[in-house]
C-alpha cells in the first residue's frame, strides 16, 4: 500500500521566514523610506527656495519699472491686511511735499509693511514666497518722494562734493550739470549715496552694504523661509517660528518692527538655536536701483 503524505511535514527547502529575517526586513525598508523621505523633503525645500529666488527677481524688475515711471520708490503696504481688503497690496504714505511712508496710519512708519504689489501692478501670487508668506519690505525713507531717485544730473567726474538742496526737477544733483558748465556744476554720485541708505549686516555682525561707506542698500525685500518668523500670510497674520529653529539675527528681518538700525542677509545657516538663518534677501544700492530705472548718473 502506498503511505498517505503527512500534511504537516513538510521538506526542507520549503520552510517560512524566520522571526530574524523578517525583523531584518523591516529595518531595511524603514531605513529606505527613511532616506527617500529626506531626499523628497530636500528637494521639495530646493525648489522652494527656486520659486523664491525667481519672485524676488520679478519683484526687483517691477520696482524698477516703478522707478523709471515716478522717479521714486513707493512705500510698503501693510501686511495686517487680509488679501481681500480693499486696500491690501497698496503702498501706505501720506503725500506731502515731502511724501512719507505711514504704514497702518502710523506717521513716518514702516512697520507691518510688505510688498505693495498692487502699486506695482502684481498680483498677490507674484509677491507670495515659496511658503505661502508674503515679502516683507523697508526702504530708505528719503527716497519716497518724486525725483528723489533721478540721478541723471549726477556726474563721476564732477567736482562737487555736496549735495544740493533738493531739487523737485533734477533730484538730489544739480539740474544745472551740462557740458557747457562741466564740471563745476555737477555732483558726484559718491556724494548723493554717501549716508544714504538701508545698513545690512552679515550673521557676524560685519557690515555688507553701509551708507557710511556710500553702499548702502535703497530698499531690502524679505523672504522669511521655511520657519517663516516675522513674516505675514495671506491673511494678514504674523507667522510665529515654526519650530525651535529661528535665530536671533534673522528676527531683525521681521515685517512687525519699526525700521531697524540694520537689516541681516548671509547664507543659509540651517543649525537649529540662536544662529539658524532660512532668510533670502533682496538688498540692491542706491545706484544700482536707479541704474536699473534709466536714472542713473550720465556723462555730460
Amino acid at each position: 500500500m502506498r503511505r498517505c503524505p503527512n500534511p504537516e511535514r513538510r521538506p526542507p527547502n520549503s520552510a517560512g521566514f524566520t522571526l530574524v529575517e523578517i525583523a531584518v526586513v523591516i529595518v531595511v525598508l524603514s531605513l529606505l523610506l527613511a532616506m527617500i523621505a529626506g531626499i523628497a523633503t530636500a528637494m521639495v525645500g530646493q525648489q522652494r527656495r527656486e520659486a523664491t529666488r525667481q519672485l524676488l527677481a520679478g519683484v526687483e524688475t517691477a520696482l524698477a519699472l516703478f522707478v523709471s515711471q515716478n522717479q521714486r520708490l513707493p512705500c510698503p503696504a501693510d501686511g495686517q491686511l487680509a488679501g481681500t481688503d480693499a486696500n491690501a497690496g497698496l503702498e501706505q504714505s501720506a503725500v506731502g511735499p515731502p511724501r512719507t511712508c505711514a504704514v497702518a496710519g502710523t506717521a513716518n512708519s514702516q512697520r507691518h509693511g510688505v510688498v505693495p504689489w498692487r502699486t506695482l501692478g502684481l498680483a498677490e501670487q507674484d509677491v507670495t514666497d515659496g511658503w505661502g508668506n508674503r515679502l516683507t519690505y523697508r526702504v530708505d525713507a528719503d527716497f519716497v518722494t518724486v525725483a528723489t531717485m533721478n540721478l541723471t544730473f549726477c556726474d563721476p567726474a564732477g567736482t562737487k562734493n555736496a549735495p544740493e538742496i533738493y531739487s523737485a526737477a533734477s533730484g538730489y544733483c544739480d539740474g544745472t550739470c551740462a557740458t557747457a558748465t562741466f564740471p563745476a556744476s555737477c555732483t558726484r554720485p559718491s556724494a548723493i549715496v554717501l549716508n544714504q541708505g538701508l545698513t545690512v549686516q552679515n550673521l557676524a555682525g560685519t557690515a555688507v552694504m553701509s551708507p557710511a561707506a556710500s553702499t548702502g542698500s535703497a530698499y531690502v525685500v524679505v523672504s522669511h523661509g521655511e520657519n517663516a518668523r516675522g513674516a505675514y500670510n495671506n491673511q494678514g497674520l504674523l507667522q510665529a517660528a515654526s519650530g525651535p529653529d529661528w535665530g536671533t539675527e534673522e528676527a531683525k528681518n521681521s515685517a512687525d518692527l519699526v525700521i531697524a538700525a540694520y537689516y541681516v542677509d548671509d547664507f543659509a545657516a540651517f543649525a537649529e538655536g540662536a544662529g539658524h538663518f532660512d532668510d533670502m534677501v533682496l538688498r540692491p544700492s542706491i545706484l544700482t536701483v536707479a541704474t536699473k530705472a534709466q536714472l542713473g548718473p550720465r556723462a555730460h
